[in-house]
């Protein structure tokens, strides 16, 4: 049975997020996977986002990056990526959604 879903029209807004998501980090520990259903068209989304930014090196060694990442803090924002032909997307919008974003807190 495929997920319920609402040909809603395209509109880019912020809404509170729908039900409680769930976010898990990747088994490399190198991204975030955010499962969460859209709060405008009800499609369930994952969206993966990176954990961290590797930048150089803040210590005393001269050369070479980071072995871990710095974690992120406060909150990811996601975005509906249900892929459904939405009324009246913009042919030039980057996303496959409905517009809807919402934020989820970092665990």
């Amino acid at each position: 049975m495929p997920p319920a879903h609402d040909l809603t029209p395209f509109r880019e807004q912020q809404l509170p997020p729908a039900g409680t998501p769930a976010v898990a980090r990747s088994a490399d520990g190198r991204w975030y996977v955010v499962t969460s259903d859209c709060p405008n068209c009800h499609a369930s989304s994952v969206f993966r986002v990176s954990y961290g930014v590797l930048g150089p090196y803040k210590g005393r060694r001269l050369l070479g990056r980071r072995k871990t990442p710095e974690k992120l803090t406060g909150s990811i924002p996601v975005y509906c990526q249900c892929g459904f032909p939405h009324p009246d997307r913009p042919s030039e919008y980057p996303e496959s959604g409905c517009g809807a974003f919402w934020d989820v807190p970092v665990p």
